[in-house]
Formats: structure tokens, sequence, C-alpha cells
């Protein structure tokens, strides 16, 4: 059985732009396996025009767009779009010299120029590339565009002429219209997302502001209200002395605490995601190694607390009932936190989460890859349980 493993996160406009620009890809190489034989067909048309721009017509309207399929998944978003963009523009160009670059006064049979067909295709990529209004030019100069040009190079057929632009100008503006609206229901997931994380991220603060309270409160009344109530009962006592210098400690920890944006001691890490574990489920075994007295930022404690609780809460929510065993380990080293959740209940396929559950996207992946030195991978598949892996690496931190 293969074990699947979670991709590396891209926003949803991104997953959207690769996905389209692919199989807008593998659409243009079935258009031109159809138009590629026929008097209609470039193969027939290419020696009925200048070299060069022949040759520029086949890179425009057909190599370009096909090889997309690879393209897709290599270039950066950026370049993808001045790919698109560029060839969009030398698509248009092509329309504008067709006629120029003839070597005959028409086209044989009475053909219609082998590119006007390809429009559709530069139109849904500019929509998907840009989501500006600005786009909206494309579709519109294609119909009048496309009528002239075929007008003029197919022997003067006026009513077929102006049909095809008008045709031309229709699935044009479907296309463009339907790739503008994918890309702003993807701009607005990602919105969405993104308040998502702005607001968990607010509310880990203010648990871990209560929690560094209640420490602070706790060795206040440990140490420093003992050595006073010590001092008031027996005054002379040696001990005093003694537990006056421990209070001194306790307070000069306090100060350079909140002097360093406050950070827990390795045993206080484990029993905040003990107690994380305990809230979500008693019967959450856990399990600690920790090899080192380094403390941790509280915001790393923070958000592998939260995260910690999303894993843990997904996996008694899917994983399966009271019989399914989940564990916690929780491993310390210098510099280093690394913290595994694991269960051994019907398990899932991470590619085929929905981009809408936001738990594994926000929650897990989002809150940890936000965190500076922090990550998290998620591997499962079905039957086999799950195991989710979040780790911090304070050598990560600029």
């Amino acid at each position: 059985m293969t074990t699947g493993s979670t991709p590396v996160h891209r926003s949803a406009l991104e997953r959207l732009q690769r996905t389209v620009y692919f199989a807008t890809g593998l659409a243009a190489a079935l258009f031109a396996a159809l138009l590629s034989s026929g008097p209609n067909g470039f193969v027939a048309q290419l020696d009925q025009l200048v070299v060069p721009f022949g040759a520029f017509t086949v890179l425009v309207g057909n190599a370009i767009p096909v090889s997309l399929t690879v393209l897709a998944w290599v270039l950066p978003i950026r370049a993808l779009r001045i790919l698109v963009t560029g060839s969009a523009a030398g698509f248009v160009a092509s329309q504008l010299l067709w006629v120029p670059m003839m070597t005959a006064d028409t086209l044989a049979d009475g053909a219609a120029p082998w590119l006007q067909g390809f429009g559709a295709i530069y139109a849904t990529l500019l929509a998907v590339a840009w989501g500006k209004p600005i786009v909206w030019v494309f579709p519109i100069v294609q119909g009048p565009l496309v009528a002239a040009v075929e007008y003029l190079s197919a022997g003067g057929n006026l009513e077929q002429s102006l049909l095809d632009g008008m045709g031309a100008l229709v699935t044009n503006l479907i296309l463009m219209g339907a790739g503008a609206g994918a890309v702003n229901a993807a701009a607005r997931q990602d919105q969405e997302a993104e308040h998502a994380r702005a607001v968990a991220a607010h509310e880990a603060a203010l648990r871990t502001a209560e929690r560094e309270q209640a420490r602070i409160n706790a060795l206040v009344h440990d140490d420093i209200m003992s050595v006073l109530l010590a001092a008031v009962r027996t005054p002379d006592s040696p001990a005093v002395a003694e537990q006056a210098q421990q209070a001194l400690a306790s307070v000069a920890t306090i100060r350079e605490t909140r002097t360093r944006a406050s950070a827990y001691a390795p045993g206080e890490v484990v029993a905040v995601l003990r107690t994380t574990a305990n809230e979500v489920g008693e019967d959450i075994v856990v399990t600690s190694d920790v090899t080192t007295l380094e403390h941790v930022p509280a915001q790393v404690v923070a958000a592998l607390a939260e995260a910690t609780r999303e894993a843990l809460r997904n996996s008694v929510i899917h994983a399966g009932g009271p019989e399914v065993r989940r564990e916690l380990a929780v491993t310390i080293t210098e510099g280093e936190v690394h913290v595994t959740v694991r269960d051994d209940g019907r398990g899932f396929n991470p590619r085929t989460v929905p981009p809408r559950r936001l738990g594994l996207a926000v929650s897990i992946h989002g809150r940890m890859n936000a965190l500076s030195g922090g990550g998290a991978r998620v591997v499962s598949s079905p039957g086999a349980g799950a195991n989710v892996e979040l780790w911090w690496r304070a050598e990560d931190v600029q």
C-alpha cells in the first residue's frame, strides 16, 4: 500500500492557476491534433505563408500553449504569467499580420486561417493569469478581428466571416468569464484562510499570555509568599535567608523571562503539550524525551500546542472510536522540538483533502509554516492510521 504525504503548501489561487495552465495545455494539444490536417489545418497552410511567419504562428498558436502541460508545474507563477501574456500578444500580432504574410491572395479551397480557433485558449489563460478587467479587451477584439482576417483571407464570404467572428466573440467571452470567476473564488478562499490564520494567531497569543501569567503567579505564590510568611514566624532562622535567595532567583527568572519575550523550560513545554492532549481526550498516551535545559520561545510553544490540538482533534473525529490508539510523543533536544501525533485508525489520503477544509491547511501546516524554523508533515493512507509530525529548529531562525 502506498503511503501518501502532504505536498508543499500553495495558495488556492496558485493551485488553480497551475491546474488551469496544465488543462489548457492538454486542450491545446488535442485541438492542434484535430486542426493539423485538411484545408483548415496548419500543415496545409504553412506553405501559403512566408516561412518565418508560418513558424511563428505555430509557436504562439500551438507550441507554447502545449508546453504548459509541463511548464505549469516547473516555472514560477510570475514566469508563467509573463509567458502567457507575451505569447497572447504574439497571437494577436499573428492575426494582424496574417493577410500581409500570405503568399497568395486567398487561402486554398476558401479555407479559414487555422490560427483563428486558438483564441479561446488565450482567453482562458489570460483570465487565469491576471484576473483583472483589462484582460477583457482580448475577447472583445477577437470578434471583429476573426471576422476581418477570415473575410480578407478566405475569399470574401462576408456572411460566414461575420458568423465565425460572432462565434469567436461569444466563446472567448464565456471562457474569459469562467476563468475570472474561478480566480475570484480562489482569491476569496485565500483571504478567508489568511483571516483564519490571523484569528488563530491572536487566540494563541492570548492563551500564551494567560499561561505566562499563571506561571508568574505560581512563582510568586510558591517562593516570595513563603519567604514572607517564614520571616514573620521565624525571623532569625537561617532557613529564611536561604528561602530569600530562592525568592530572589525566582524574581530574576521572571525578569529574565519577560525581557526575552517569554520562554518555556523543556519540562514546561512537555506539561503544556500534555495538558493539550488531556483536554482533547483522557486516553491519549503521552511520552517525552528531553535532553536539554535550553528554553523554548513562547510563540513556538503556542504554535506547537495549537497544531497538536488540531491534529488530536482530527484523530478523535475521523480516525475511529475508542478502539483507536492515539499517541503523542514529544522530543526536545538542544535547539529543536519535535512533536509526533499518531493513531492506528482508519487513515486517509492527504492529497484528497478538499482545500476548503482548513484544519490541515491552516491549523497545522499554516500555523507551523508561519513560524520561523517551524514545519509540519502529515503522512497517512487508508487503513494504515495517520502520523502528524511537527517541528521547530532554532538554527533556522535568522
